[in-house]
This record gives C-alpha cells, structure tokens and sequence, in this order.
C-alpha cells in the first residue's frame, strides 16, 4: 500500500522556522525563495506543502559545522 503524501500548512511551517504564521504568509508572497518549495493546487490559493519536502529542504540547509 502506498502511503499518502501530507500536506501541511503555514502553521506547520511557522512552528518548525521559529517564525510567526504572518510571516511565512508574507515570505510566501514577497520571497517565496526562503521558503520550501510550494504545493500548488490548480484553482486554490491555499498556502500548503509537502512534509517530504519540507524536511528535504531543512536537511538541504543545515549547517554541517
């Protein structure tokens, strides 16, 4: 069976950047570049992600240090 992929939204994403959900509503509007790459669902304005590739993205930008 194939698991079903999540989607989260921008309290999802507010919790795990320590950031407010107006500020990634705002970033996903005026520099979505520091953001995760977006869901976009043909005819929906909502703002969602994919959990996979959230986490991706976070795993691409942790410091190695």
């Amino acid at each position: 069976m194939i698991a079903e992929p999540k989607l989260v939204g921008p309290e999802y994403l507010a919790s795990l950047l320590h950031k407010t959900v107006a500020t990634i509503r705002a970033d996903a509007q005026r520099r979505p570049q520091s953001l995760p790459p977006r869901m976009r669902i043909p005819d929906s304005r909502k703002l969602l992600w994919l959990e996979e590739d959230v986490l991706k993205w976070l795993d691409k930008h942790r410091s190695r240090s």
